[in-house]
């Protein structure tokens, strides 16, 4: 996927198993293609020689890897230059690559896709923002809905020299903008920001706030702290963001304006939360080229297939599992809601055969920190560090998390009790098991007038290890426990 961009431009190999795609390789150049376009309404010089030596770069190593498939997007820059028809025909001579630039509605629409591809839930608002335009996309199910096209990037609204811009006095053009904007757009749960200047925004104020889960995708701010975090990169903190460490120069300078649109855009919207998505108009691509049946899948079981494939005790062991854990399910606290909880539940049973091949004394502090920041996605970050923290209790009772901050402020009491008392269903199957799938299906795990009961149709497997841990699911549930020797 080669993603040319008003100021990046990326390319990126996905790994794609079933709705689930992974990136394997992830290289961004930031060109600054639409540095000059509002003040001489042509492509930057400078970033059409940086964009060509990397294209031919990008097109070479998608040959050497045998990438017969390369989508290529083109955006704002692309599609509104005075030289752009000739520098696409430049590009095609120099490196055979096919270039058509995407309308606004069309990059809006892709967009939505992205986000949706990786947090099918997603409701509320996306807002993408480019180098040259920010695409508005109302998301309302797994279609994306409304949407429009503003020429409202840095550098469109600003030009050039994004250091030493007024940026108060971009404010009335920038909400008579937004004013003039049907709506539809206006009722807004949730404001999904895209792009990489929100999202390295975004990462400074979790470095800030001392954030324990370092991981951006659904990272969640609520509209006060994504007010002050904008206000303050356009004023105080601007000085700040231009010497970042490890931020590039080229990015850093379009931080400030960021900034100033999220405070605008949240001062019309009032949305009740604000919400970081890494998937976006790449990703939105190459989920419109999946196949219909395809994209229906859950892209977080997929995502715990692949990640647990290669395994074959957790690749076999995942579904019997899930049928094993019905039986109590309804016994386990509530967490997220009986849907949800369903889902969570699943890939946990999926994912519970990770760490196998671990030494014992690391095993549950290694598989807790794997499952943290899997590369999985359609979850919110307390889902995330939830589902850690089950299968974490599915190797230990007693010892605490290797990220015991993210556990004690992303979840309730009654969400730590509910992967816990998972967590021991998930071990009671293990150890009477071996974790061994064929056997799973023999145990019989019911509960019925306060008890939970352990029966098998192989009574070998039934020992006093096995009992042991049935008592500590039970104590978990609050309820009873028996061991039905008897039982077929």
């Amino acid at each position: 996927m080669l993603d040319i961009g008003s100021n990046s431009i990326r390319f990126v190999v996905y790994e794609i198993y079933g709705s689930h795609f992974t990136p394997v390789y992830n290289e961004k150049v930031l060109a600054g293609l639409g540095r000059e376009l509002k003040k001489t309404g042509r492509l930057s010089e400078d970033g059409k020689a940086l964009a060509l030596t990397s294209l031919d770069r990008f097109k070479a190593i998608a040959d050497a890897r045998g990438l017969t498939q390369l989508l290529v997007g083109a955006t704002a820059a692309m599609r509104e230059a005075d030289d752009a028809p000739d520098f696409i025909e430049q590009i095609r001579k120099q490196t055979g690559l096919e270039v058509a630039p995407i309308s606004g509605k069309e990059e809006a629409r892709l967009s939505a896709l992205g986000l949706l591809a990786g947090d099918p839930a997603a409701r509320g608002l996306a807002a993408d923002l480019g180098g040259a335009s920010l695409e508005l996309i109302r998301i309302d199910g797994r279609t994306p809905g409304k949407r429009r096209s503003l020429p409202l990037g840095p550098f469109d609204a600003v030009g050039p020299d994004l250091r030493d811009a007024d940026y108060p006095a971009l404010i009335p053009s920038i909400d008579k903008a937004l004013a003039a904007l049907p709506d539809i757009l206006w009722d807004t749960d949730t404001l999904y920001l895209i792009g990489g200047a929100w999202r390295n925004l975004t990462a400074i104020h979790m470095t800030r706030s001392l954030y324990p889960l370092k991981t951006m995708q659904n990272y969640a701010l609520d509209t006060l702290d994504a007010s002050l975090l904008a206000r303050w990169a356009y004023n105080e903190g601007r000085e700040a963001l231009f010497d970042w460490p490890g931020l590039r120069q080229r990015r850093a300078e379009t931080l400030p304006y960021s900034g100033l649109l999220l405070e605008r855009l949240i001062r019309v919207l009032q949305p009740r939360r604000v919400e970081v998505s890494l998937t976006g108009l790449r990703e939105g691509m190459v989920f419109d080229h999946l196949p219909p049946a395809v994209q229906s899948r859950d892209a977080l079981l997929d995502g715990c297939r692949d990640f647990a494939s290669g395994l074959l005790q957790s690749e076999l062991f995942g579904p019997p599992l899930m049928q094993f854990t019905d039986a109590v399910a309804d016994a386990v606290p509530e967490a997220f809601g009986a849907e949800a909880d369903r889902r969570l539940r699943h890939a946990a049973c999926l994912l519970a055969g990770l760490g196998k091949n671990l030494h014992p004394d690391y095993r549950a502090e290694l598989v807790f920190e794997d499952v943290l920041y899997a590369p999985i996605s359609g979850l919110s970050h307390p889902q995330r560090v939830w589902l850690a923290l089950t299968l974490f209790r599915s190797a230990t009772r007693s010892r605490t998390p290797p990220n015991s901050d993210a556990v004690d402020l992303l979840l309730t009491d009654t969400q730590v009790a509910a992967a816990e008392a998972l967590g021991a269903a998930i071990r009671l199957a293990i150890v009477a098991t071996g974790r061994t799938p064929d056997l799973v299906g023999a145990l019989k795990l019911t509960h019925d007038n306060g008890t939970v009961r352990l029966g098998s149709d192989v009574p070998a497997l039934l020992t006093e290890q096995v009992e042991f841990r049935l008592r500590k699911l039970a104590d978990r549930l609050g309820l009873d426990h028996c061991v039905e020797r008897g039982a077929a």
